[in-house]
């Protein structure tokens, strides 16, 4: 079978890769003259001079350049008698480390054409060097001459060929080829499955990896460091840190022990997911077992801290790094500013921005773009203008995130006019604004009540080259509704549908309240039930519009029934809730029904809201028993003296 697909792949394997250069097609010469390259008769082992000792010599050392090893093979061709395949294969094998794989291509062919025979290494360096060129089929060329020679594939033949699969992402596909091989008699050692599950894990195919994983176990092959190493990787990149911890504790127990690279793994994994207690207890573990840090699990530790914004804490880490002697890289300072200005710590973020420059180390977009964020977030648009003036002075061209961030800076600022100065700019610079760009703009239209110009803004989106998504057509809708442009957001609202988009509880929520704000009610309860025919369950959102829109026509007991319905369909209400429908009876003069809401409210550690407190207090004056309700409630933090 083994055969049989070995042979395919070199009758077919020039007409499937037309644009494959000509010195890979001519590796394989039909019937090229073979001239032993053996001497019985040489009294030397290293040939009949000493310069095969010499070029061995070289080669072995590891410090031989291309051009050496270019000059010495042509030395090597011309003598005579001809000098050992062997030392042939060492200078082959020399620029094969060197990564020069079409001059190992070259070479060969030269060989080929000199007529001189290769043996199974020299083919299984071509086969290297064939999959490190992408040519994965002329690798099972390669597999297939070999067989052809009389030679039986070994597992370093085998090896090259499924890394050469996987390299190209073809990981499945060098599965299958290792179980077709296995039906033959193969039996793979620990490296074949770890170039197997090597390459399933950089393909995201964890679950795979793992059963090989077993399987390999299963035919009693022990796994080594690397490959617990990759799954315990792979599984923490997929977030299952609790399944890597698992088998982190099965390779200690086999007696392997973890390094760095594991460990970072883990820290990585844990911090991803906010577990940062149990990601120090690992490092700690791992400084304790005499394994020294290094600078990847600290960027790992800092980005922990700095994702649940710990920056005190983050920043104890970066000092403790500096102190053991490492030193922080671009990703570290960018890490702790990004960190610094999302928490308004700008003073901060500029000291660790000085220092990141006195150490030498230049600052990407990426850092330039945290703090030009940070400042506009604290509401300083001129020092993040001229910042971002002075960004393509340093050479580093700006992208679309980085309009969009003063963009949204300006948006914010209620400086509309100068976020369109820099929208013009940036179509000038050739960058190109995204759906995010216009999202911004449209929704700052629609906040300033100029619905006409968003609009006219989102119908022109495709003149640039973009479409709607969407999260734009929920803010045009919501823009609409609230500017009391119902039907418009109706019309909007089934285009929408007609191109595609599943509708979502937050649509269905915005046109209820459009409608309920337009005194629409009757429509507003239509969409409202139209929700259950596709299959969205409203939230508690949702309730508390209609609740609104109820109590605002004085349906204070419908508001009521709702309020009811709602939990008995697994819907808690909020404390906006209560407050909307005591308001409501409140406004009615229905006391009774105000008070029992509100003894609900006391029950679930709910706060009435000021404007529930304020006519409370004005029935309080003149009634006892109100006055003592009020008092038993538990008041909003904001109200205390």
């Amino acid at each position: 079978m083994l055969i049989k697909r070995a042979t395919t792949f070199n009758n077919g394997a020039q007409k499937k890769n037309s644009k494959t250069p000509v010195s890979l097609s001519s590796l394989f010469i039909e019937n090229p003259p073979q001239i032993s390259s053996s001497n019985a008769n040489r009294t030397n082992p290293f040939g009949a001079n000493n310069f095969e000792y010499y070029v061995r010599h070289q080669c072995k050392s590891g410090k031989i350049n291309l051009n050496d090893a270019l000059s010495n093979f042509e030395k090597l061709i011309k003598v005579k008698p001809l000098p050992s395949i062997v030392t042939f294969n060492h200078v082959l094998t020399s620029v094969l480390k060197l990564r020069c794989n079409s001059d190992a291509m070259s070479m060969y062919r030269k060989l080929n054409y000199e007529g001189i025979k290769p043996d199974l290494c020299t083919l299984n360096i071509l086969l290297s060097s064939c999959c490190y060129l992408g040519q994965i089929n002329f690798g099972f060329c390669i597999l297939g001459d070999i067989m052809k020679r009389g030679f039986e594939p070994d597992i370093v033949t085998v090896g090259r060929l499924l890394k050469g699969l996987c390299l190209e992402g073809q990981a499945l596909e060098a599965v299958q080829v290792f179980d077709k091989m296995s039906e033959i008699g193969f039996q793979g050692d620990a490296f074949t499955y770890g170039i197997l599950i090597s390459g399933l894990c950089k393909i995201q195919e964890t679950g795979f990896a793992l059963k090989l994983y077993r399987k390999m176990a299963e035919r009693n092959c022990e796994g080594n460091l690397f490959i617990y190493s990759r799954i315990i990787d792979s599984l923490c990149k997929d977030r299952l840190v609790d399944e890597g911890m698992n088998l982190f504790f099965e390779m200690v127990s086999k007696g392997i022990t973890p390094d760095v690279v594991v460990y970072s793994s883990l820290v990585k994994g844990l911090c991803s997911i906010g577990r940062l207690k149990e990601a120090i207890k690992f490092f700690d573990k791992m400084v304790g077992q005499g394994i020294a840090a290094d600078l990847v699990i600290y960027n790992s530790l800092i980005h922990g801290f700095c994702q649940v914004g710990m920056w005190k804490e983050a920043t104890r880490v970066f000092d403790w790094m500096v102190g053991e002697g490492i030193s922080p890289d671009q990703v570290t300072f960018t890490i702790l500013i990004d960190c610094l200005c999302k928490e308004g710590k700008m003073g901060k973020a500029y000291e660790i921005f000085a220092l990141m420059r006195q150490k030498g180390k230049e600052p990407t977009l990426f850092t330039y773009n945290s703090l030009m964020n940070g400042l506009c977030m604290a509401g300083q648009l001129e020092e993040a203008a001229k910042l971002f003036g002075s960004i393509a002075d340093q050479g580093i061209e700006l992208g679309v995130f980085s309009y969009n961030i003063m963009i949204n800076g300006y948006c914010k600022g209620w400086k509309i006019e100068e976020a369109f100065q820099i929208f013009e700019e940036m179509k000038i610079q050739g960058c190109k604004p995204n759906a995010v760009t216009y999202n911004i703009l449209i929704g700052a239209l629609c906040r300033a009540g100029r619905v006409r110009t968003a609009k006219k803004m989102f119908d022109e989106m495709h003149v640039y080259g973009q479409s709607p998504v969407f999260s734009t057509y929920v803010i045009m809708l919501d823009g609409l509704c609230k500017k009391g442009h119902v039907d418009e957001a109706m019309d909007l609202f089934h285009s929408l549908e007609s191109n595609k988009y599943k509708s979502s509880i937050e649509l269905f929520s915005i046109l209820i309240d459009g409608m309920c704000r337009t005194g629409r009610l009757e429509e507003a309860r239509n969409i409202f039930n139209e929700m259950s025919q596709k299959e969205l369950v409203p939230d508690v959102v949702t309730y508390n519009i209609m609740i609104n829109g109820l109590c605002k026509k004085g349906m204070v007991l419908e508001a009521d029934k709702l309020l009811t319905e709602m939990e008995e369909k697994g819907c808690l209400p909020d404390a906006i809730s209560f407050n909307t429908i005591i308001q409501g009876f409140l406004r009615e003069i229905n006391v009774h029904k105000a008070m029992n809401l509100l003894e609900q409210m006391r029950r679930r550690n709910f706060a009435p809201n000021e404007a529930v407190i304020e006519m409370l207090i004005n029935l309080a004056v003149g009634d006892s028993q109100y006055r003592a309700t009020l008092e038993s409630l538990p008041i909003p933090d904001a109200l205390r003296q």
